[in-house]
């Protein structure tokens, strides 16, 4: 399966915010597309980016995220496999 994604290893938040006005970095657990992967994707706002990180565990996903953003924990009525969002 070809994706459009464009995967990164560290998110740079100087690209970032160059690249999006509102950005924000939402981490699945095992989603559809990534099944059995985390996975770390850059939302513009309210629309999601091609940028992704990916890997194995949430630690290791976790590590691509920039040290600058704020962690805030998955609301009750997020999917069941979005883990948390930074911003």
């Amino acid at each position: 399966m070809e994706r459009s994604d464009i995967t990164v290893e560290r998110f740079n938040l100087g690209q970032i915010r160059r690249t999006v006005k509102a950005p924000i970095i939402c981490v699945y657990n095992s989603p559809a597309d990534y099944p059995g992967q985390f996975v770390a994707r850059l939302w513009d706002l309210d629309k999601p980016t091609r940028y992704v990180a990916v890997a194995g565990t949430l630690e290791a996903i976790r590590e691509a995220i920039p040290d600058d953003l704020i962690r805030f924990r998955r609301d009750q009525s997020d999917d069941p496999c979005i883990v948390e969002s930074w911003i």
